[in-house]
């Protein structure tokens, strides 16, 4: 029993030696610094919303659209830019902010006729010729939007509306002419 004793007390003390020699140590390398606590994110005030859908006009946009159809050559063409997306509503009825979704082009083109499809769609691949320089990362909303053509002859028009995406997944096609209008007219 002695022997037992004394095992027992060498068996301890040694168990207290490699407690004491592993003591816990820093995770960090001793000649680094520790990490400096971030400082909390600075918060914004959230207003409660009610979300309504909302145009908003671009006259920036609209006149530099303008401007490129007109170097293009194309005479008797108006464009008008818009952004598409949500007005926040605060609980008083006012408008908080606008949230872009997408900007839309509305072209309105003064046409010699409506019969002559292959001239409208002469016309309407130099009009997306012109809005390629106009890429959805260049202007409002995260979206691609919507192309609106009307061809005006007299009283009667022909009104064109797409997502630019198609426009340009037909022309990709290789369609012009009367083949690019009729894609688009039903898309």
């Amino acid at each position: 029993m002695k022997k037992a004793t004394h095992l027992l007390l060498v068996f301890l003390a040694c168990l207290t030696l490699v407690t004491a020699c592993n003591m816990p140590r820093p995770v960090f390398p001793p000649d680094s610094k520790p990490a400096t606590a971030t400082p909390a994110p600075t918060e914004y005030p959230y207003e409660q919303c009610g979300w309504n859908w909302a145009t908003e006009p671009l006259p920036e946009l609209s006149a530099q659209v303008q401007a490129a159809l007109e170097s293009a050559g194309l005479t008797g063409v108006t464009a008008v830019a818009e952004a598409y997306g949500e007005n926040c509503i605060t609980a008083s009825g006012e408008v908080a902010r606008f949230a872009a979704m997408e900007t839309d082009f509305r072209i309105t083109v003064q046409a010699a006729s409506l019969d002559d499809r292959e001239a409208l769609g002469t016309l309407l691949e130099k009009i997306l010729v012109v809005l390629d320089g106009f890429p959805t990362e260049t202007t409002p909303g995260p979206n691609p939007g919507y192309v609106g053509v009307t061809f005006q002859f007299g009283d009667d028009s022909l009104r064109l509306w797409f997502p630019i995406i198609d426009g340009e997944s037909a022309r990709a096609l290789g369609l012009r002419g009367a083949a690019l209008l009729d894609r688009l007219q039903n898309p």
